[in-house]
């Protein structure tokens, strides 16, 4: 073919397209995208180079299809060349731990990316290992290993702050240690970091929203249902988050205030049917619990909710949602009963500190 492009042109297009994955510019990236389509079509034969545009292709189908819900099928991978060059073999593993995040197998996630940080002396670019830190953290934080997690974020947020082109990366750092702050109790630094978040994403409708969903589960956590009922009402009614997965969960724990309110009317049918549309365990196990809870005084739909969530290993849910019911049965005048599901808080509450990467 006359004229083909040479490899390393090809290249400067997908480092561009790779810089908008990386700043969360979805847009930039799209448009990145398309160009650098036309250009591997007219790309000199170069099984590195198409490799290198694989992996970059599978993140990008990654950030777009997560937040719709959809799920993101991974393209056909050279994986002779990946094996040939330490970068791309970073890369593979890199992308390969967030699809095992994003579908919540959050310790094989972390696996992976330890395998990926074995190769982390091969990304040159600051924000690209920024990237991989907070990802890193996020998903030691899912499985409350808050130390790491805070340690790994942290290093992200120091190379994002430095470059205003990472907004969007910072802001994602700081909810982060917000929400964390507030699971250990660290209520006053979570608050100064919801201040600080509440005027950062006034030009960024998403992560605002996500500021308020945060922020309304921080304030679950202080027993302040009304301000947090008011900060989840504000999150759904953002345009840009309303139909988002994560608007699926700030729902949930919307009507469920209102229920132990006593204000709920309607609309918990559809989100049941949403959760299990979108296969979300920890909501489905969650919406079992509050049903059984709530609308038909049912200890059974209770307690298989619960051995869900022991069985995924979300313990820090776990003593949540037992807490919760203790608190119920409780204010019912039912004080064994309340005591039973308090023991199981805090013997659950104790997993929090175990360590361990043995998911598959």
């Amino acid at each position: 073919m006359a004229n083909q492009l040479a490899p390393e042109k090809v290249g400067e297009k997908i480092v561009q397209w790779h810089s908008c994955l990386i700043a969360k510019d979805v847009e930039s990236a799209k448009e990145a995208r398309e160009k650098t389509i036309i250009a591997i079509d007219k790309m000199k034969p170069d099984d590195k180079m198409l490799a290198y545009y694989q992996l970059i292709s599978f993140k990008h189908n990654l950030l777009v299809s997560y937040p719709n819900g959809e799920k993101a099928e991974a393209p056909p991978l050279n994986t002779i060349e990946i094996e040939r060059d330490d970068y791309l073999n970073y890369m593979y593993y890199y992308v390969s731990g967030q699809n095992e995040y994003l579908d919540q197998r959050y310790k094989s996630a972390i696996r992976t990316y330890k395998i990926a940080e074995r190769l982390l002396d091969k990304v040159d670019d600051q924000a690209e290992k920024a990237e991989f830190y907070q990802k890193l953290g996020m998903s030691y934080y899912k499985i409350d290993q808050y130390t790491f997690a805070i340690s790994y974020i942290e290093q992200a947020l120091e190379i994002f702050e430095r470059d205003s082109l990472y907004k969007k990366n910072e802001i994602t750092c700081k909810l982060a240690l917000a929400i964390i702050a507030s699971e250990m109790k660290l209520f006053d630094t979570a608050e100064a970091l919801y201040r600080e978040l509440s005027k950062m994403t006034k030009p960024y409708p998403y992560e605002n929203a996500l500021t308020y969903h945060n922020l309304g589960i921080h304030y679950i956590a202080l027993d302040q249902f009304v301000n947090a009922t008011e900060s989840f009402k504000m999150a759904i009614a953002i345009p840009e988050f309303k139909d988002s997965v994560t608007a699926v969960k700030t729902t949930y724990h919307l009507y469920n205030i209102q229920m132990m309110m006593g204000t709920y009317s309607h609309g918990f049918d559809e989100l049941e049917k949403r959760v299990k549309r979108l296969k979300l365990p920890e909501f489905i196990a969650r919406c079992k619990i509050s049903r059984g809870l709530y609308l038909e005084n049912s200890i059974t739909l209770v307690d298989t909710g619960l051995a869900t969530l022991e069985s995924d290993e979300l313990f820090f849910e776990y003593a949540l949602m037992c807490d919760e019911i203790s608190h119920y049965f409780e204010s019912k005048g039912d004080l064994a009963r309340s005591l039973e599901y308090l023991k199981l808080a805090r013997k659950m509450g104790q997993n929090n500190h175990i360590v361990g990467v043995n998911q598959t």
